[in-house]
């Protein structure tokens, strides 16, 4: 069984950790509070990081009243292994496993062929990165229930009548039933 491994996250030192599973956790703190210089303090606390809509984890950190969002798995590659203005790729293909032995560095290049591997991105249907279309407005123009012509749908769709003709004769989106 690994042992979780607790390290400062670089430029936050004193303020927060993270570790080689992935979690992070801000430290204890005292700082003047209020306008009768009252001393507050917290006893630290584990972060529960947001997930963005890019589907990774991400945390928000304060230093001098100041707040920043950052990337749970790239806090912990810089943390473990240290900076690089590579990529940093999920092994698994997992966007919320930040567990360090599930994360490297790469480049570019490598993390997309990665992506496309593991089948994260798709140039096919409605995960291609220019599909203005998805699976159910397909089945809708091949139903064509309000008998709208071919030029109606591809203005209602915003796409060519040419690509309106090829969807409903089956020759693209051929896996849409």
């Amino acid at each position: 069984m690994q042992k979780e491994i607790w390290k400062p996250v670089k430029n936050y030192e004193g303020l927060y950790e993270v570790s080689n599973f992935g979690r992070m956790r801000s430290l204890p703190k005292e700082w003047m509070a209020g306008w009768n210089s009252v001393t507050r303090s917290h006893k630290g606390f584990l972060l529960k990081p947001g997930k963005g809509r890019d589907g990774y984890l991400s945390v928000s950190l304060s230093k001098e009243g100041k707040i920043k969002h950052h990337s749970v798995h790239r806090i912990v590659l810089q943390s473990f292994i240290g900076e690089s203005v590579l990529d940093c790729n999920h092994k698994d293909g997992d966007k919320e496993n930040n567990y360090l032995n599930n994360l490297e560095y790469c480049s570019t290049s490598e993390n997309i062929k990665h992506a496309y591997r593991t089948g994260l991105k798709s140039n096919k249907g409605e995960k291609g990165s220019a599909a203005k279309l998805n699976n159910a407005i397909i089945r809708n123009i091949r139903e064509n229930k309000f008998n709208l012509t071919k030029a109606e749908l591809a203005a209602c769709f915003e796409v060519s009548i040419s690509n309106i003709k090829m969807i409903i004769s089956r020759k693209t989106w051929v896996n849409v039933s």
